[in-house]
């Protein structure tokens, strides 16, 4: 019962979770020479400086997808998750007046940054867009599937966000932590090059969602072949369960935020 009130009390706040997202979006920007144009031009760098080094150190099977889309289409989402795991952690310590002066779930925040990460993600996706135009690829009717795949990764991503965002209140070094593990987490997932299916690298998909996401993209979108069926199930329950508990974490320990913010 009670946790049926706070929720419907969460949804109450969508407006304020809008405007703080907004503020966010416009704070970044705001002073920018690129503007949202930053959005772009990360994932586009990642995806030459790799086009390059991997063209003549590696030579990865992707299928017959041109690299480039390949590397893009893995850095795009990749982009997203990192973002709102970096967002996601400064969300309370970023806003203290907020969390000891007024009263609001506390939700709020890292669901804003959630919210400016997803609009980063849109306005890069119009490069894939032109990448695709570009070499030719045009995605079948499956691409339908392809919100299914976005509403995954952002449950995901909003379970992470609430507990790395509680974590960096009670421990500050959590931020500078999660810079190494996010690293680290790139190359233990499919963002640049394929992961084996089989062995003992095969077994990473079965733990790490983010593998059988980024590989369900391109099987929508590029051609490529879909997530095995075992990773991609084991991926849709951890991204079921992940928000509800972290949500319920979140709200045990936001009697704290009051004194450490």
């Amino acid at each position: 019962m009670k946790a049926a009130q706070d929720l419907r009390e969460l949804i109450g706040y969508r407006e304020l979770i809008a405007v703080l997202a907004r503020r966010e979006i416009r704070a970044r920007y705001r002073y920018s020479l690129l503007g949202a144009g930053w959005a772009i031009a990360l994932p586009v760098s990642l995806m030459l400086i790799f086009s390059v080094v991997f063209s003549r150190v590696a030579n990865f099977q992707t299928g017959g997808i041109p690299y480039p889309v390949f590397a893009y289409a893995g850095l795009l989402p990749w982009q997203l998750h990192a973002g709102i795991l970096t967002g996601g952690a400064r969300s309370l310590t970023d806003n203290s007046v907020l969390v000891t002066k007024v009263y609001f779930a506390r939700e709020v925040l890292p669901l804003s940054r959630v919210l400016a990460a997803l609009f980063d993600f849109l306005i890069a996706s119009l490069v894939l867009a032109g990448l695709m135009a570009w070499y030719g690829i045009l995605p079948g009717p499956e691409v339908a599937l392809l919100p299914l795949v976005l509403l995954m990764q952002v449950a995901f991503g909003v379970g992470l966000a609430m507990l790395i965002a509680g974590a960096n209140l009670l421990y500050r070094d959590v931020q500078y932590v999660l810079q190494v593990a996010v690293t680290v987490w790139m190359f233990a997932s499919s963002v640049v090059y394929p992961l084996p299916r089989q062995g003992m690298l095969g077994w990473l998909g079965y733990i790490n969602p983010i593998t059988p996401i980024l590989d369900s993209y391109r099987a929508l979108l590029l051609g490529a072949p879909p997530p095995h069926t075992g990773q991609l199930v084991a991926a849709a329950i951890i991204c079921a369960v992940t928000p509800v508990a972290a949500w319920l974490w979140f709200r045990r320990v936001e009697r704290r935020f009051g004194e450490l913010a």
